[in-house]
């Protein structure tokens, strides 16, 4: 018998740990050190089955309770096993509830230690209750030197008084509270404060939640960083506002200006002389404030030169904004993944060059690129060389998940639909615009910033971006009650029109077709950040996509970051700058490199400028005479046949369109060629307008120039006659 009750102990001992039940029913009698050791080991619900003989004595429950029993039924004659067992399934699901609560309570401490906020929650009487891993660490306390003890203590100048007047009332609280750190410092947090209540309706604690000082800002919220020990860094602080304002500086002294540049001005002056802690309040204002619509600009005439008119009206009449309402920008969306096709073939399309031709495409990648001299070589067809060159060099085929003939057919229409009868706005233009994209993008590659199918809608938005331009501009449409204004609405005509071309006939064709490989979720993401770079090359536009580039990618000092570098070496969510880039930051990239594409052409070596130079001022005084034979207004009065001056206008377009945004642009990608030739570009136009000259080059030069060149066609022939004569007498010698 003995045998057997240890034979049956084993195999109930087996059970237990080995099929690890839920819930287990016992007798009271059921070995207690077994209990506990099953208790210990592995979550279980324990259920106590007691006789009726046995409820009544006293010590039964005490017993049942202290062996840790979870409930005790009562054993009837009448009880049959499927109760037994709803009852324990009852037992159950009630413990759950409870654990899956403190399960819950605990994921959320965790979350709290890591979080970026510092966090401290108090009763009503301002005993503080709990504090996370970062308050402590900023006042230098332990968790048990604050836990437990009255809030303001840790406070100054009773900061908490307000507060609880408004948390006693059931109200939120936001505003400043300087704590008293252990070594004694006084650490001013921005606060935002809430009553609350975990089990009834009236508020039985408050929570108090503050920004990181040591953290700067430098993480966005739901990322999980690491809580580093530190000083309050003012002079980082500082150092950045300084450099913000270097920025800001810029856009102040420009002729035109936003509302959010006389916000963001005004608060960098608030900074010079505020404590610290307003100081990093300022640069939150800020923070929130470039990521809002705030930026539409109008034109500021007090700023531009009265003595120079023409200036005047050639900026007015480029960056003025149409007379329809401005359309919201549309948000950019999240990372674009293609669809990936194996066994795509290349496919290559060998197209006819001569060596000449050659030579000169093996310099594609230089930003002294001669795109004048590939549009002569190739009969004014550029745009197809240039561009199978290019989209081949970035692999755009795999990207799109398509051959290169379709590549190559594409390019052909695209080419096929600039006007050639456009001295400037033609495939030409195109091509300079693309090669300009293809060497940014070259340099932003070390940013990797974007991916393979960003990089191919910004080839194609290059190579679209002008596509069917009528060699007008989008006021003289406006003003003719041209087809395109009215279809558009005077709204960005000229942009919208390249856009929606562009698809049309891409989609028109599917031999040419280059989004035919990518997937239904992927296409809309590619035409939209194509139509949207396309949009942003509206100049009326300039200064609200220039003010907001500034403000979100203005360059730091050197010192500033390179401390920055240190502390945000381990962020993956950073660029290799240590800045946080979110897709709207990539959306203005996208903008920003396709406008700096667009108005490059002073930024290229003199001769190249000077090319571009007299062609855009033959199709402005093209559009001026057509004004004037159709007694429209005249958009650009000095663009006139009899007073034109091309050096005054390339100075204006570079004082207030290239210069600043071209110097922005170089300190984000670092291509100092560009500056070099802007600088030396804007002397040589600034030297002809000093001397009166009104054309592209120097008439006194241009003459001694002639009278070289005019000098050694006369020692040739002088010496040509020599040759033959003595060809003669050698002749007659034989």
């Amino acid at each position: 018998m003995r045998r057997q009750r240890q034979t049956a102990r084993k195999e109930r001992g087996y059970i237990l740990v080995n099929v690890n039940p839920h819930c287990v029913l016992a007798t009271v009698q059921f070995p207690s050190h077994s209990l506990r050791a099953m208790r210990s080991t592995q979550p279980m619900i324990f259920v106590a089955i007691v006789e009726p003989s046995q409820i009544e004595k006293a010590d039964t429950v005490d017993m049942a309770v202290r062996l840790g029993y979870d409930k005790i039924l009562i054993e009837n004659s009448g009880t049959n096993l499927h109760e037994y067992l709803t009852e324990a399934q009852n037992a159950l699901n009630s413990q759950e509830i409870v654990r899956t609560s403190m399960a819950i309570s605990e994921s959320v401490y965790t979350a709290l230690d890591k979080s970026r906020d510092l966090v401290l929650i108090t009763d009503t009487n301002s005993i503080v209750q709990y504090v996370n891993c970062p308050f402590a660490l900023v006042l230098g306390y332990s968790r048990d030197e604050i836990i437990g003890k009255q809030a303001t203590i840790y406070q100054d100048h009773m900061d908490l008084v307000p507060a609880l007047r408004q948390l006693e009332k059931g109200f939120e609280w936001l505003g400043k509270i300087r704590w008293r750190s252990k070594s004694g410092d006084i650490v001013g947090l921005q606060c935002r404060a809430l009553p609350f209540s975990p089990l009834t309706t009236l508020p039985t604690h408050y929570l108090y939640m503050q920004d990181n000082p040591f953290e700067n800002h430098i993480y966005p919220r739901g990322s999980l960083p690491s809580i580093r020990k530190g000083s309050y860094d003012l002079k980082s602080i500082i150092s950045e506002g300084s450099a913000r304002r270097q920025s800001l500086a810029k856009l102040y002294n420009l002729p035109l200006e936003a509302p959010i540049t006389k916000v963001l001005s005004l608060l960098c002056s608030a900074q010079e002389n505020a404590a610290p802690s307003v100081v990093q309040m300022l640069e939150q204002v800020m923070d929130i404030l470039r990521t809002t619509e705030l930026y539409t600009s109008h034109l500021k005439t007090d700023n531009l030169r009265a003595e120079d008119p023409l200036t005047k009206n050639l900026i007015a009449a480029l960056v003025a904004p149409a007379t329809s309402a401005v359309m919201p920008r549309r948000s950019s969306s999240e990372s674009i993944v293609t669809k990936k096709k194996p066994g795509i073939k290349k496919n290559n399309v060998m197209l006819p060059m001569s060596k000449e031709l050659r030579e000169e495409m093996d310099k594609i990648s230089s930003w002294d690129f001669d795109v004048i001299q590939i549009e002569k070589m190739t009969s004014c067809k550029p745009l197809v060389y240039i561009g199978m060159r290019i989209f081949s060099t970035f692999s755009v085929h795999r990207t799109l998940a398509v051959d290169e003939k379709t590549i190559y057919g594409w390019l052909v229409t695209m080419e096929k639909n600039y006007k050639p009868a456009n001295t400037y706005h033609n495939s030409t233009h195109a091509a300079d615009v693309l090669q300009a994209t293809a060497c940014f993008l070259i340099k932003l590659r070390q940013k990797k910033l974007l991916d393979p199918l960003d990089e191919a809608c910004c080839l194609i938005a290059a190579t679209a971006h002008d596509l069917g331009h009528p060699g007008k501009s989008n006021t003289f449409l406006t003003n003719s009650s041209h087809d395109l204004a009215i279809l558009y609405n005077d709204n960005s005509v000229l942009e919208q029109h390249h856009a929606a071309l562009t698809f049309k006939l891409t989609l028109s064709d599917e031999r040419i077709n280059i989004f035919k490989g990518l997937d239904r979720k992927t296409y809309p993401l590619a035409r939209a950040c194509i139509i949207e770079m396309i949009l942003a090359t509206d100049m009326s536009k300039h200064y609200e996509h220039y003010t907001k580039f500034v403000t979100v990618f203005n360059k730091p000092n050197e010192e500033n970051a390179e401390n920055r570098q240190r502390e945000r070496k381990n962020s993956s969510e950073c660029d290799n700058d240590g800045k946080h880039i979110t897709p709207e930051d990539i959306m203005l990239v996208k903008r920003m490199l396709i406008k700096c594409a667009d108005v490059s052409n002073p930024t290229r070596p003199i001769h190249l400028c000077k090319q571009w130079a007299g062609r855009i001022a033959e199709e402005y005084i093209a559009q001026t005479d057509e004004e004037k034979s159709r007694d429209l207004p005249i958009i650009l009065p000095g663009f006139d046949r009899d007073n034109l001056s091309i050096p005054k206008t390339q100075i204006g377009f570079m004082d207030y369109i290239v210069n600043a945004m071209i110097e922005e642009w170089d300190s984000f990608i670092e291509m100092p060629e560009m500056l070099y030739h802007l600088r030396k570009n804007y002397d040589y136009w600034r030297e002809l307008s000093e001397k009166g000259v009104t054309g592209i080059e120097d008439p006194e030069k241009r003459r001694s120039s002639i009278e070289n060149c005019t000098q050694v066609e006369q020692l040739t022939e002088n010496k040509t006659p020599r040759r033959e004569s003595s060809s003669e007498e050698s002749s007659n010698l034989n």
